[in-house]
C-alpha cells in the first residue's frame, strides 16, 4: 500500500475541480475504494473542519478555502512537535547503526517518556518510507537498515531535497547548516566537475553535494561507515570502466580526511560510495554509460514513448528520444545500485502536469516489470515526465487553429471534428459551420490557419484548405497530417 495516502488523497483532489469518484481515486492511487472511504474519514477528523465534501454517487471534492484555513492552523499547532522530532530523527540517523540513549534525549528536550513514546511512533512510520525499523532495547533507541537506505533519509531528513532545487537553496533553507562544512563540500563538487570536464546539472549537483556534506557531519561525529559495499562484484566492474571517475572520488576523500585530520585509512569505503552517486549522475560532458545497459536503455526509451505517446494519443517529435535515452541510461544504473534521486519538482509536476504525469507513471510500472527493473519511483517518473512534457506543451502551444466545413454544417462536422481531435493533437478546433457560412465566418476571424472540409470550396480563400470524404479515412488523416506539418514549421 502507498505510504502517506492521506496526502496523496488530498494531493489529487487539490488537482481536479469536480467531484472525484472513490473508483477514479481507487484506481488512481492503487488502492480499494473501502479504503478510500477510510481514510477520507480520517483526513477531515485530522481538521477542526471538514475539508472534503462527499455527495453520494458523485465522489469527493476538496473545500479549498477551507484546507487553505485549517492547514495553516494544524502547521502552526503541530510546529513544535514537528520540529521536536526532527531533531531525534536526525540524531538517530546521524548515529545509525550504534543507538541512542532514551535517557539523553529525553533530557536534551525536557520531555517526559510518554511524550518521547508518541515521538517514537510517529517516527518509526516515517522511516518506513525507506524500508527502515526504529528499534528500542535496554533503554535505547536504534535505527535499523541498509547503509543506502540511511544516506537517503538523511539526504531528505537533513536537507529536504525534495523542496530544493540548487545548491544555494540548501544554504539559505538550513539555519543549522556549518558554513565551513558548506564551502568544503561546495568545493568538492566543484572539483569533480573541473577534473571530469563538465558540469553536474539539477538534481545531480544536489545529490552529490548533499552527500558530501552529510558525510562531513557523520564522520566527524561518529566515525562509522559500512565498508561491505566494496565487495560487490557490479561496482568493481563498474571502477574498472570508469577509472577516472574512481580517482576524482578518491581524491575528494583524501581531502575531506585532511580537513577532518583523519587517520590516513579512515573513510576508504566511502570513496565506493561517492562512486555510486557520481557514476550515476549525468555531466553535460558524457552520458555516464555504466553496467552495460546501453542497449536496454534502448529499449527501454521506446517503449517509454510508444506507451506515452499512446496514453496521451499524441506522437511526439522524434528528437525527444535522444533526450529521453540520456536520463534512462543514468536511472537505470540508479534502478540497480539502489540509488535515489529526490526530486524537488514532483508535487508541482503532478499539479500542472496531471495528464503528463499520469501516462508516464503508468508507463513506468508496466516497464519494471516487462524489463525486470526494480520498481521506478514517482521521482524518477517526474523526471522523465518533464521531458514528454517539453515536446507535449510545444506541440500544444503550436496547434493548427482548424474550422471544419460540411454542405450539411454542425452535425456532420461535429462527427468529422471528433474523428480530427483524436486523430491528430497537433490540430485545435476552433469552430465548425456549413460551406455557406464560410466567409462570414473568415471575415470575423483572423485566427483561423486550416480549413478541412468535406466538399469543394467555391469561394477563394486565404488559408490553407484540405479536402477530406465524410468519412475521414486513415488516407485523409495522413494528408491532412502533412498540411499540419507544413503550417507549424512555417509558424516556427
Amino acid at each position: 500500500m502507498p505510504k502517506d495516502i492521506d496526502q496523496q488523497i488530498i494531493d489529487y483532489l487539490l488537482t481536479h475541480t469536480e467531484f472525484t469518484t472513490s473508483d477514479e481515486l481507487s484506481s488512481e492511487l492503487g488502492v480499494s475504494s473501502k479504503t478510500i472511504t477510510r481514510h477520507v474519514g480520517s483526513i477531515n477528523k485530522k481538521f477542526s473542519k471538514q475539508i472534503i465534501n462527499a455527495k453520494r454517487g458523485q465522489g469527493y471534492k476538496l473545500d479549498y478555502a477551507t484546507y487553505l484555513d485549517v492547514a495553516n492552523e494544524n502547521s502552526q499547532t503541530n510546529s513544535s512537535v514537528k520540529l521536536r522530532r526532527e531533531y531525534i530523527v536526525t540524531k538517530l540517523l546521524f548515529a545509525a547503526p550504534n543507538a541512542v540513549m532514551i535517557y539523553d534525549l529525553v533530557n536534551k528536550l525536557y520531555i517526559s517518556e510518554s511524550v518521547l513514546q508518541t515521538d517514537v511512533k510517529g517516527i518509526g512510520q516515517r522511516l518506513e518510507k525507506w524500508d527502515l525499523k526504529l528499534v528500542r532495547k535496554q533503554r535505547s533507541l536504534r535505527v535499523v537498515g541498509s547503509e543506502k537506505a540511511v544516506r537517503d533519509a538523511l539526504i531528505e531528513v537533513v536537507f529536504h531535497l525534495s523542496n530544493a532545487t540548487d545548491i544555494d537553496a540548501l544554504k539559505n533553507d538550513s539555519d543549522s547548516m556549518n558554513q565551513d562544512d558548506f564551502h568544503m563540500a561546495l568545493s568538492q563538487v566543484e572539483i569533480a566537475e573541473r577534473t571530469l570536464n563538465g558540469l553536474l546539472p539539477y538534481p545531480y549537483n544536489v545529490n552529490f553535494f548533499a552527500h558530501i556534506y552529510i558525510l562531513l557531519s557523520r564522520a566527524r561525529k561518529y566515525k562509522l561507515v559500512d565498508a561491505s559495499i566494496e565487495n560487490e562484484k557490479d561496482l568493481q566492474k563498474e571502477f574498472q570502466n570508469n577509472p577516472e571517475i574512481f580517482s576524482v572520488c578518491q581524491t575528494i576523500i583524501t581531502n575531506i580526511r585532511e580537513y577532518l585530520h583523519l587517520g590516513e585509512n579512515t573513510l576508504k569505503s566511502e570513496a565506493y560510495y561517492l562512486f555510486e552517486y557520481l557514476v550515476t549522475s549525468r555531466f553535460n560532458s558524457f552520458d555516464g554509460v555504466v553496467l552495460g545497459d546501453g542497449e536496454l536503455s534502448d529499449k527501454v526509451t521506446d517503449q517509454f514513448i510508444a506507451l506515452v505517446s499512446e496514453k496521451l494519443n499524441f506522437i511526439f517529435d522524434d528528437s525527444i528520444r535522444a533526450d529521453i535515452r540520456s536520463h534512462i541510461l543514468a536511472m537505470i544504473s540508479r534502478l540497480k545500485m539502489n540509488i535515489s534521486l529526490p526530486n524537488a519538482l514532483l508535487n508541482s509536476i503532478k499539479l500542472e502536469y496531471p495528464k503528463v504525469f499520469a501516462a508516464t507513471r503508468e508507463a513506468s510500472a508496466v516497464i519494471s516489470e516487462e524489463f525486470s527493473l526494480p520498481r521506478i519511483s514517482d521521482d524518477e517518473a517526474g523526471f522523465i515526465c518533464l521531458y514528454f512534457v517539453k515536446y507535449y506543451v510545444a506541440a500544444r502551444e503550436n496547434r493548427v487553429k482548424t474550422y471544419v466545413i460540411c454542405t450539411t454544417g454542425i452535425g456532420t462536422s461535429g462527427i468529422i471534428s471528433t474523428k480530427i481531435k483524436n486523430a491528430i493533437p497537433e490540430i485545435e478546433i476552433v469552430g465548425m459551420a456549413s460551406t455557406f457560412d464560410i466567409e462570414k465566418i473568415l471575415d470575423s476571424s483572423s485566427n483561423i490557419e486550416l480549413l478541412i472540409s468535406t466538399v469543394p470550396l467555391k469561394s477563394e480563400v486565404d488559408v490553407p484548405v484540405e479536402q477530406v470524404s465524410a468519412f475521414f479515412t486513415e488516407k485523409d488523416e495522413q494528408q491532412v497530417k502533412k498540411v499540419v506539418q507544413r503550417i507549424q514549421n512555417e509558424k516556427k
